[in-house]
């Protein structure tokens, strides 16, 4: 059995890649949210479990199922479950290996500017305009919005799912400022929305071609308004192809 983690479209590809090349091996894939949950239910050739596992739970599972290889597809920035699956997978002596798609490589300039968490990014914004556009989802809203100064408004882009619009909500954005909208999204969608809402600065994570990074990057040039991308934080080393993760797979069944 190989456990995959992760309710991305990165992980979506895995398991169809890993199906093609090992047809008779179970594949269980986990996802935290319902949405990545279902799209990894509707494409099939996967069992799925949905919500959050810790190291612990993921142990457990690891022994009682007997898995061979951890194969950690989460998102860049979900550190905390790639330490978890890491710990699990070390506690169980199982095979880790850590899918990271690439990051944007964006130089920084032109309107371009780094920083290296979320409220480095609320202050940076802070200080280059008043109403500032969010793309980096609800999960690290109240880190964000914690250290950014009270004056301020905030237009949120997050996932259409109860749990994104909840969060927007108890931390006090209206129905006016809250975009629930499924991405990745075109430069001209990007370009529209940033328009309508009167956006000044953007603030977005590197997510890389995956995650729709260059056409936020290049709609924020095109309406001449600054665009804030929180560095990725350090990962394990892994890999940045699906090619690369299959043969690592093949390797071991060797």
């Amino acid at each position: 059995m190989i456990l995959l983690l992760g309710g991305t479209k990165d992980a979506r590809e895995l398991v169809a890649a890993i199906n093609t090349v090992f047809p008779r091996k179970m594949v269980v894939a986990t996802a935290v949210s319902s949405y990545g949950a279902d799209l990894l239910r509707e494409q099939g050739g996967c069992v799925v479990l949905e919500g959050a596992m810790d190291s612990a739970a993921l142990t457990c599972f690891i022994r009682e199922k007997e898995v061979r290889a951890v194969v950690d597809a989460t998102h860049p920035y979900a550190k905390q479950i790639t330490e978890e699956a890491y710990r699990a997978a070390s506690e169980t002596g199982v095979t880790y290996l850590r899918y990271e798609r690439p990051p944007a490589n964006i130089p920084a300039g032109e309107g371009v500017y780094y920083v290296s968490d979320f409220t480095a990014a609320a202050q940076s914004a802070a200080r280059l305009a008043r109403v500032i556009f969010l793309t980096i989802g609800s999960r690290r809203l109240r880190e964000f919005l914690s250290a950014l100064p009270s004056e301020k408004k905030v237009v949120a882009r997050v996932l259409p799912e109860e749990e994104s619009i909840r969060e927007c909500r108890e931390q006090g954005l209206s129905p006016a400022e809250i975009v629930a909208l499924q991405g990745p999204v075109s430069k001209a969608l990007n370009a529209a929305l940033f328009t309508a809402f009167k956006a000044e600065v953007v603030v977005s994570k590197d997510s890389g071609e995956t995650g729709g990074t260059m056409e936020k990057v290049a709609a924020a040039k095109a309406c001449k308004i600054p665009i804030i991308l929180v560095r990725r934080p350090s990962s394990r080393p892994g890999y940045s192809t699906i090619g690369q993760i299959v043969s690592a797979l093949k390797k071991l069944e060797s």
